[in-house]
């Protein structure tokens, strides 16, 4: 089984009888319980010098919602919140999404297809470029290792964008879910990686 945070019915484990972490450190960064919907994004973030994250598609939002104890209202507060991240940042924004968001949020400068959990998926780019390859979603999050310094994962579920971050060279990192879940699981996770 796959250590990976999904609304996906088979093939991967999910943690739901662990207690929820506020906050945890670690040498190379930190991870945080952040609902991006209500509080926007957290000032840690500001030494991050490029931002990737994989927001929930439509079908699994309700189930990420129940996991997290929170009643969003719409899809569309996600997709707001995703909009105001967007244009209120000028680092490099890499996101890994469907063609339902896509159509909702600004135009991207890129946007490449890719794979994510053996399915078809897009890394669309704002306020940057990607010209690495382009096979899979952990392959373009260690393409970014070798490219910039700190990542900033804002649904960060498990960790595995950050994971392959760092070891495709990235030296930092900052994390946040509203799953305080994510967030113990992860830190977990991360006491594995020097």
């Amino acid at each position: 089984m796959t250590l990976y945070h999904t609304a996906l019915k088979k093939g991967f484990v999910t943690y739901s009888n662990v207690k929820e972490t506020v906050s945890a450190g670690h040498p190379r960064g930190v991870m945080l319980k952040n609902d991006i919907i209500s509080n926007g994004l957290p000032e840690e973030f500001n030494c991050c010098d490029v931002l990737c994250a994989e927001p929930p598609w439509p079908k699994g939002f309700k189930i990420f919602n129940d996991r997290a104890g929170v009643a969003h209202e719409s899809y569309n507060d996600l997709v707001e919140a995703f909009i105001r991240i967007i244009e209120s940042n000028a680092k490099p924004i890499y996101l890994i999404i469907g063609e339902s968001m896509l159509k909702r949020l600004p135009v991207p400068r890129e946007v490449h297809q890719t794979t994510q959990n053996g399915g078809d998926a897009l890394v669309a780019v704002w306020h940057g470029n990607y010209d690495g390859s382009c096979k899979s979603v952990n392959v373009i999050c260690e393409s970014l290792g070798s490219r910039y310094k700190c990542l900033g994962d804002f649904t960060c579920g498990y960790g595995t964008c950050i994971v392959n971050f760092l070891s495709g060279g990235g030296s930092s990192f900052v994390a946040s879910d509203y799953d305080g879940k994510c967030i113990t699981v992860m830190s977990t996770r991360m006491k594995k990686i020097k």
